[in-house]
């Protein structure tokens, strides 16, 4: 019977895998984004790995829905997705070594997975894509010619890889897919979220200081190119003395002290 443990969202779907599973995900490791990332130009990760203690099996998952983006061609999407599997047991390997101890916002560090999943006696690798239905063969045609392509690319390191769409790999694995609710995200997509939230709020204030500066700085322009008269004017309306009222004043107490001092 299967017992729900951890979920996570990838996409626009939700993955509840089976309890008992240890999931990590590379994304939400520092080690690997600020540094593993970089390693030869670029090192590229799969989307979930899990592993069993008990059962020691070790799978690695890659999650590819083309329904509303445009997919590559067909040879280059197979190397790609070749070229993950290949980079993710690297970075396993080099994590279970180099990699420090990490909190990840979602699933067990990737430190201490890498350590935990040496320990596999069997290994599975899973492609779940989802492709458009168009064409003359339609999305499951297509499919079958990329599971061809990658089977044989694949095969030396698992002979049972799978290839399926997402939408019906119930049962292939330790995990049920069901869709993922109005405004719900992965980790790394909230976190990018929040981001660029921040980012757009930064710009916002700055926008509104740089507004409020350039509006005193053209009050002052303003103010240097009036007429004098408009000025004296406008001093006089609020109250303000002038020039001239204020020489008269200054005149009335030159006076007074002379007067005074000629008592």
């Amino acid at each position: 019977m299967f017992e729900t443990g951890e979920s996570f969202v990838e996409g626009v779907h939700r993955f509840n895998f089976e309890v008992g599973y240890h999931v990590c995900r590379f994304e939400c490791s520092d080690f690997y984004s600020r540094q593993a990332q970089n390693f030869c130009t670029s090192c590229k990760e799969m989307d979930f790995l899990l592993y069993h203690p008990g059962r020691k099996d070790l799978w690695l998952i890659e999650v590819k829905d083309y329904r509303f983006d445009a997919r590559p061609k067909v040879r280059e999407l197979v190397d790609a997705l070749c070229r993950k599997v290949r980079d993710t047991l690297f970075l396993l390997r080099t994590a279970a070594v180099a990699a420090p101890q990490e909190y990840p916002e979602e699933g067990t560090s990737l430190r201490n997975f890498a350590r935990m999943s040496m320990r596999a006696t069997k290994l599975h690798v899973v492609f779940l894509i989802e492709l458009k239905s168009e064409g003359v063969f339609g999305g499951s045609g297509l499919l079958a010619t990329i599971k061809d392509l990658l089977a044989r690319e694949i095969r030396f390191i698992d002979p049972h890889m799978v290839c399926v769409p997402i939408t019906r790999s119930a049962g292939v694995g330790p995990w049920k897919v069901t869709p993922a609710m109005g405004g719900e995200h992965s980790a790394r997509v909230e976190k990018r979220i929040r981001h660029v939230q921040a980012l757009n709020l930064r710009k916002k204030e700055e926008k509104m200081r740089q507004q409020a500066l350039e509006r005193v700085q053209a009050a002052e322009e303003r103010k240097i190119r009036e007429p004098m008269w408009k000025r004296r004017l406008a001093e006089r309306e609020a109250g303000l003395p002038g020039n001239h009222e204020a020489r008269r004043r200054r005149r009335r107490h030159v006076h007074r002290r002379e007067d005074r001092e000629e008592e």
